[in-house]
């Protein structure tokens, strides 16, 4: 009973009387599902003339929304000579939500949840109902950009599709020869799970972080870790999974789908232990 009120208190003050995270994941999946709609548009204007004359219009459905906000960028190569163009749209996805979820464990720790966590003296049951509502925070603003990407798809004519368009996703994406994949496999839209897994990761890396420096600096890392996630093509850089662009199926030598699934669901429970342990020894006074 005590950690179902502490799960409600938590829910209440982190995410129902938070509207950032329902206002702001709305706006983000807007702006990408009109932009690609404009990328769209502008194709179907300037190529696409078959032999006989007749115009041939592309045309994207939800996945194909959802695939431009979670694709992130191609493999890149230092030595190709090319400039790096980080990937800002995927980065500012999972940057926001990291943003979002950054400062009300350290409040709530340094407020209210105090006097909770001295009359109770369940520091075990208050670190895990803060994954809990971490990993709420989490599906819920995902879910938003999901839902807001569908309903844009329907509202626009196209409506909802099991599939992605490859050959829109490469052009989109600009997949040079070298990397695209050859075939008629289509790629199926649970891919775009995945990013939501890491986006977890990440977040519960980011609130344990907390646990030993100040919830910027742990904000700094998550950065950090996605930009060079962005940078160098690494299994052992998980932001590489959180870029559906990037995965086996879609290019040449891209990272193993089996692997995105297994390494964040390992790290998460690691995170949450490790959180565990370090907040048993924590001091709550400490207001630095």
């Amino acid at each position: 009973m005590k950690y179902i009120k502490m799960i409600w208190f938590d829910i209440r003050r982190g995410i129902i009387q938070k509207p950032v995270l329902f206002i702001v994941p709305v706006f983000v999946a807007l702006i990408a599902c009109f932009d690609l709609n404009n990328r769209i548009a502008v194709r179907n204007e300037t190529d696409g003339y078959e032999a006989n004359g007749c115009r041939t219009q592309e045309e994207g459905g939800s996945a194909d929304y959802m695939m431009y906000i979670y694709g992130g960028m191609d493999r890149y190569d230092p030595e190709s000579g090319h400039s790096f163009v980080l990937p800002v749209r995927w980065l500012i996805v999972f940057l926001l939500i990291s943003f979002i979820t950054l400062s009300y464990p350290y409040k709530d720790m340094q407020g209210f949840g105090r006097q909770i966590l001295i009359r109770t003296k369940g520091r075990t049951i208050w670190w895990l109902s803060k994954c809990i509502w971490n990993i709420l925070s989490v599906v819920i603003y995902h879910s938003l950009i999901f839902g807001t990407a569908a309903l844009f798809s329907i509202e626009a004519g196209k409506g909802i599709t099991g599939e992605i368009n490859k050959e829109l996703q490469y052009e989109v994406f600009q997949i040079s020869g070298d990397s695209a994949l050859s075939g008629d496999i289509p790629w199926p839209a649970a891919i775009l799970l995945l990013p939501v897994l890491v986006s977890l990761c990440l977040s519960l890396l980011q609130m344990t972080l907390c646990l030993f420096m100040k919830p910027v600096y742990g904000f700094l890392i998550t950065a950090s870790i996605l930009i060079s996630s962005a940078y160098f093509t690494s299994p052992c850089l998980i932001g590489n999974y959180a870029m559906s662009m990037r995965y086996e199926m879609v290019i040449q030598d891209g990272v193993c789908i089996a692997a995105g699934l297994a390494v964040p669901l390992v790290l998460m429970a690691v995170f949450a232990g490790a959180g565990v342990i370090r907040f048993r020894r924590y001091d709550i006074w400490n207001e630095d």
